[in-house]
């Protein structure tokens, strides 16, 4: 074998074993600074995200993903709204993380209070297209 073959088979062995990632390392974090608790429902499974609390989800193949999002409701409210991606899906792709953060107010005084839930999405991802909504 001469050099040239050599030096080609060693810079292909170069470009295969260092374009191959063995570590997925894609995360879905959900965050809530909400009054009450949400219940979200991601790949299967059901997990309880507290007030000031988070839940990450790690090691997530590519694809995309739905979610859906329960919450308590403070005693003495008469209305709910919801607002921004309380429910919705995230693509995934290489090395991504997305931040899922919930949050909530109370509005209106007396008899008349509305509690209104919101959600808004972030990713490290350039080409994400998160999709929320109601």
């Amino acid at each position: 074998m001469d050099i040239r073959r050599i030096f080609i088979v060693i810079i292909g062995l170069f470009f295969f074993l260092g374009g191959c990632k063995t570590t997925v390392t894609n995360s879905v974090t959900f965050k809530s600074i909400a009054l009450g608790n949400m219940y979200v429902n991601f790949m299967g499974e059901t997990f309880t995200v507290v007030p000031n609390g988070s839940k990450t989800v790690r090691n997530i193949p590519k694809g995309t993903y739905t979610y859906s999002t329960s919450y308590d409701i403070p005693s003495g409210v008469t209305s709910v709204a919801i607002s921004g991606a309380v429910n919705g899906s995230v693509e995934v792709n290489a090395d991504t993380k997305i931040t899922v953060l919930y949050s909530s107010s109370i509005q209106g005084t007396g008899e008349q209070k509305n509690y209104i839930v919101s959600a808004t999405i972030s990713s490290n991802d350039k080409v994400i297209t998160p999709t929320g909504g109601l």
